[in-house]
């Protein structure tokens, strides 16, 4: 019996250790670290039934603001996995209010992401002077609501901007065709991480996966296959979206004159074709500027890009034009 109660004993112990530990339990891991990040041992418990966003009165945008109200959705099942919403007595309230309302705009380079949070007893405040930094307060109120048997937040102030305005990720779909639904799965790590310039490297020498309306023949004879390795219009506009309420811009990249053998196949006298002692090898180099031809269909693609993607800029390469042909 005494042997039973030393083990019962030590188990007891060490739990209301685990206990103990658990109630001084701070969040100091937050990714990315904001720029003033101050916490306390004091924390409120969190229930999904007495949780909810909302806006505060000054603020520009209102219920019905696109951006902000899908953003509170997602963050609530990242918050409450398992959980649903509702009303039940001493709720906790998150309340946003942002500067200006922009919340059926794109994110632009200047774009303002400062934000201020604080959270106490009861509530929560996010302060911003746009909703794409309110989108980044947001981001990190799922990030320190810990559990240790059921929710908890601490007591947090937060001060809150960006190092550097253009934090981007580039990929490559040319070389290696990928599914929209694995860019889209891309789009959200960038936001976790808050990244804000999806730089989407669309077309290259090997494809060109691009589906232009302009010039179809391009995707048709340019991409790996017609069919299944080309993004749709419907595709492209569908990244655009899912972007846009994350408050990531989407920087297209077409590059020319060099990367361009893709184009030749379905755009033909565009590239440079190669001669050896006056005689052509039936190869070719980068976009042939000597015709007049090539001006118009640049001219026309880039108008199309400008019209389909509603960033400021379009990237253009510039880099590696093999001169050999010349």
């Amino acid at each position: 019996m005494n042997g039973m109660c030393s083990v019962t004993c030590t188990m007891n112990n060490l739990l209301l250790w685990v206990i103990l530990q658990g109630s001084l339990h701070t969040v100091e891991g937050v990714w990315p670290l904001p720029q003033t990040f101050t916490t306390s041992t004091v924390r409120y418990q969190l229930k999904p039934q007495s949780f909810h966003f909302g806006y505060r009165r000054e603020s520009a945008a209102q219920r019905g603001c696109s951006v902000l109200d899908a953003a509170f959705k997602r963050y609530f099942t990242l918050i409450f996995p398992n959980g649903t919403a509702g009303n039940v007595d001493e709720p906790f309230t998150a309340e946003i209010s942002v500067d200006h309302h922009d919340c059926e705009g794109y994110p632009k380079e200047d774009s303002s992401e400062r934000y201020n949070l604080s959270v106490s007893a009861g509530r929560a405040f996010l302060s911003a002077e746009t909703v794409w930094g309110a989108l980044r307060v947001s981001m990190i109120v799922p990030v320190f609501v810990f559990f240790f048997f059921q929710f908890f937040v601490n007591k947090t102030d937060i001060e809150d901007f960006p190092q550097f305005q253009y934090r981007g990720i580039l990929l490559d779909t040319s070389r290696h065709y990928l599914p929209v639904q694995a860019i889209l799965k891309t789009l959200d790590a960038m936001a976790y991480s808050k990244f804000n310039v999806f730089h989407w490297h669309i077309v290259d020498d090997p494809s060109f996966p691009y589906q232009s309306r302009t010039f179809p023949d391009l995707s048709g004879k340019g991409a790996f296959h017609p069919m299944t390795h080309i993004y749709r219009q419907s595709d492209v506009r569908s990244v655009i979206s899912y972007a846009r309420m994350r408050g990531i811009r989407v920087l297209p990249e077409f590059d020319s004159p060099g990367h361009t053998q893709s184009w030749g196949k379905g755009q033909s006298d565009l590239l440079t074709p190669c001669f050896r002692r006056g005689a052509p090898l039936g190869t070719f180099g980068p976009v042939n500027p000597a015709l007049p031809s090539t001006y118009q269909f640049m001219a026309s693609l880039f108008k199309e890009a400008a019209s389909v993607f509603p960033d400021s800029y379009v990237h253009l390469g510039g880099d590696e034009v093999d001169l050999s042909c010349w």
